[in-house]
C-alpha cells in the first residue's frame, strides 16, 4: 500500500458524496486508499451560509494534508466543478512543493475528469456562463436547486435508463450559487503533472470544452497532458464505474 498513492475524489456541482461511493470502493478493491466527501458547497443547507469555492479547496486541502503528513503521496481526482476546487486546494500540498520545505508526501498529480480547468484569477461563472434557467432556480437564499427535472436527467446521464436518471436528479442537492464566482488564485496544473479522462458523449462539458482545458494546461505548463478516453456520459462514475476505475488505476499506476 505504501508505494501506491491514496486517491482523493472531488466531486462535481450538485453531487453527494455518495454518487461516488461505488467508485471509491472498487478502487479500494485494487489496493488503492480511496477518499470521497460531499463538497460544503453542497452540504451545507439555509440557513447556513452557502459556501465559497474557497471553501470547498480548504475543506479538501485539509483532506490532502492530513495523508501527506502521513508520507501519502495523493493522486487527486476532480469532477466537473470539482476540477476548479483541486486546482485551488492543490496549493502548498504538492509533493514538489511539500519537498522543498523538507516534507514527505503530497500530491503527485491531478486527473480531471471532464473537469472545468480555469485559468488564473478566473472564475467558473466567467468561463461557463449562467446556468440556463429552465435548469436551474437562483433562491434568494443564495443557493441553486435543480429545476428542469427532466431536461437535467437527459443531459447529466444520456447514458443511463432514463427513468433512473430521474430519480438521480431528483435526489441530488442544492448547490452554493456563491461557489461559482470564486477566483482561482493557484494553477496547480502548472507545477503539477495532469491527466485528463475525457468523457466523449457529455452534454454538460462538451467534448469541445474538455479539449479546450486540455490545450489550456499544455499551454499554461509548457508541458504534455496525459489524456484518456471514456465512451459514456458525463458522469461514469455513475454510468460506467468499471471502465472508469480502469482508466483511474492506470493513472495511478503511472505514478
Amino acid at each position: 500500500m505504501a508505494s501506491k498513492p491514496s486517491i482523493v475524489i472531488i466531486p462535481g456541482s450538485f453531487s453527494f458524496a455518495s454518487m461516488y461511493y461505488d467508485l471509491a470502493n472498487r478502487i479500494q478493491k485494487e489496493g488503492y486508499e480511496a477518499f470521497v466527501n460531499s463538497l460544503p458547497s453542497t452540504s451545507r443547507n439555509p440557513p447556513e451560509q452557502p459556501a465559497s469555492m474557497n471553501d470547498d479547496a480548504v475543506f479538501f486541502r485539509g483532506i490532502i494534508e492530513s495523508l501527506a503528513d502521513k508520507g501519502r503521496d495523493v493522486l487527486v481526482l476532480t469532477h466537473s466543478y470539482g476540477g476548479v476546487v483541486g486546482t485551488e486546494a492543490a496549493k502548498g500540498v504538492g509533493k514538489t512543493e511539500r519537498q522543498a520545505k523538507g516534507k514527505s508526501g503530497g500530491i503527485v498529480r491531478i486527473a480531471y475528469l471532464s473537469s472545468i480547468v480555469l485559468l488564473e484569477g478566473d472564475t467558473l461563472i466567467n468561463e461557463q456562463g449562467e446556468a440556463p434557467p429552465e435548469l436551474v432556480e437562483a433562491s434568494n437564499d443564495g443557493f441553486l436547486r435543480l429545476v428542469g427535472i427532466e431536461l437535467c436527467a437527459r443531459g447529466t446521464f444520456p447514458d443511463l435508463e432514463f427513468d433512473k436518471a430521474v430519480e438521480l436528479v431528483k435526489v441530488m442537492p442544492r448547490h452554493s450559487a456563491l461557489s461559482f464566482a470564486g477566483q482561482l488564485t493557484y494553477p496547480a496544473y502548472k507545477h503539477i503533472p495532469a491527466s485528463y479522462i475525457v468523457c466523449e458523449n457529455d452534454f454538460i462539458i462538451t467534448l469541445d470544452k474538455q479539449r479546450k482545458f486540455i490545450e489550456r494546461i499544455k499551454a499554461e505548463s509548457g508541458k504534455e497532458v496525459d489524456v484518456h478516453t471514456l465512451n459514456t456520459g458525463h458522469c461514469p462514475n455513475v454510468t460506467a464505474p468499471e471502465e472508469l476505475v480502469k482508466v483511474i488505476i492506470s493513472i495511478a499506476a503511472s505514478v
